[in-house]
């Protein structure tokens, strides 16, 4: 579907968009305080099932946040007219493409001098180039197998934290840095249309 700047349906996709990087927000901040009780007070199973669930969302709405930006970029839900394979390879390129931004732009900032005092050094952002040739693809098919779809590979054969160890940092600077503009801080909560409205008639007749 075409997606022309403007329209009421250009103002809706962006309402989507919004609420995608809600949902990414939402489950960052729960395997964050997850992972840091890991940390101070133990491993378990349970804890370690939760983490792995918020971590495997986050990964699930940030894939799903960056494409939305990309059809609204792209004025099309579909991205490309691209098929079967070479439309997987283009859509794994463009995430590629987004990681080499983001970590370029810090490294660019500091150069600049405009970094904030909290900033990493630049020898961090540096050791994160080259961008690993199969990000596009592994982001891709933990996204789907994680938290999408329920398949023996998610218990035997993919490994969330060799994932986390790999590909973290990429991912945590793509969270914040192209969703900065979507999920700012707002003097009042947006209105997301069904979103924002959902159960408020049944709440109402209660």
């Amino acid at each position: 579907m075409q997606i022309e700047i403007g329209t009421e349906t250009d103002s809706d996709h962006c309402k989507a968009i919004t609420h995608e990087y809600y949902k990414c927000r939402d489950a960052f901040e729960r395997f964050r305080i997850t992972a840091e009780g890991i940390i101070l007070s133990g491993q378990n199973k349970e804890i370690s099932y939760r983490a792995y669930n918020a971590y495997s969302y986050f990964i699930h709405h940030l894939y799903e946040f960056l494409m939305a930006c990309h059809a609204r970029d792209a004025g099309n839900t579909s991205i490309t007219n691209k098929r079967g394979p070479e439309r997987t390879e283009y859509l794994d390129s463009l995430l590629i493409d987004d990681a080499h931004r983001v970590v370029n732009a810090r490294i660019d900032r500091i150069n600049r001098g405009d970094a904030p005092d909290w900033e990493n050094d630049i020898s961090h952002y540096k050791g994160l180039l080259p961008i690993p040739e199969n990000f596009g693809e592994d982001f891709r098919v933990y996204r789907n197998k994680v938290a999408g779809h329920a398949s023996f590979e998610r218990i035997s054969e993919l490994n969330l934290t060799e994932f986390y160890k790999k590909y973290h940092q990429h991912l945590y600077l793509m969270y914040r840095d192209v969703g900065e503009m979507w999920g700012r801080e707002r003097e009042e909560f947006p209105c997301l249309k069904d979103v924002t409205n959902f159960f408020e008639v049944i709440a109402n007749e209660t």
